[in-house]
């Protein structure tokens, strides 16, 4: 088995944290407040009358891996959100992802790149 970046592992004890959380405020304060969630390597999305889109995003995350996530959202999560999810996306390099989804309580899903 693969070892999580810590990035990764300290957006999943957040997630877990924040998963029960129906303010969206303080979800956003939460992320903005770990400096690894609000930095080079996030992407912040939201649902905007059915669509993805992105809202926040650091600049280590290319519009290419963006776009590929916002692919994996729409087609594998938007509509299930039964938790954390990691995957390898290939956006002219390859690129850990670790995608939270908080959409049914805070309206909004965290993606960390590494």
């Amino acid at each position: 088995m693969d070892d999580i970046p810590e990035t990764a592992m300290v957006a999943l004890r957040l997630y877990y944290e924040l998963a029960r959380t129906d303010d969206r405020e303080a979800v956003l304060t939460a992320i903005a407040s770990q400096p690894s969630l609000s930095g080079p390597c996030h992407v912040l999305f939201q649902l905007v009358d059915s669509r993805i889109e992105v809202i926040e995003s650091g600049h280590y995350v290319s519009a290419e891996v963006a776009e590929t996530i916002t692919r994996i959202i729409e087609n594998e999560i938007r509509n299930s959100e039964d938790g954390a999810r990691r995957y390898t996306v290939s956006a002219g390099s390859l690129c850990d992802v670790t995608i939270l989804p908080l959409f049914q309580n805070a309206g909004v899903c965290l993606v960390v790149v590494v």
